[in-house]
């Protein structure tokens, strides 16, 4: 109150934002998932696109998620790789039980580097932007 300026954001606001980042990134992974689901169908579509093109859908939502998440004037990159990484986790866990199994290896590791690269790319960015 007197002389005390607080410019960081309170815990619970943190977490409230990092919620919203990570719901609207997820509906919007599985939204890309399903209609990218329907063009494989729709137009037979090799098996090799599917690999890439589901990592972009997941480094958009890291995007839009990190753009949500992350707010206030100070540690964007720790924020963003933070959300990032609990984002593709929670993911992984979320897709892994609708496809009924775990399968933890090299695709996994190459999803949380590059969230957490690019969700501390958009968080430096996000925090620095006037």
């Amino acid at each position: 109150m007197f002389g005390s300026k607080t410019s960081d954001r309170t815990n619970d606001n943190v977490v409230f934002d990092f919620l919203k980042g990570l719901i609207v990134a997820s509906l919007l992974s599985l939204g890309l998932i399903v209609l990218f689901a329907f063009f494989l169908k729709w137009f037979s579509l090799s098996d090799n696109v599917i690999l890439p093109v589901t990592l972009l859908i997941k480094m958009i939502s890291v995007v839009v998620g990190s753009l949500i998440a992350v707010k206030g004037d100070s540690k964007g990159l720790l924020k963003g790789v933070l959300f990032g990484l609990i984002y593709i986790l929670f993911a992984f866990v979320i897709f892994a039980i609708l496809a009924g199994t775990f399968n933890i290896g090299l695709s996994l590791l190459l999803d949380v580097v590059a969230a957490s690269l690019l969700g501390g790319i958009v968080g430096i960015i996000k925090v620095n932007r006037k």
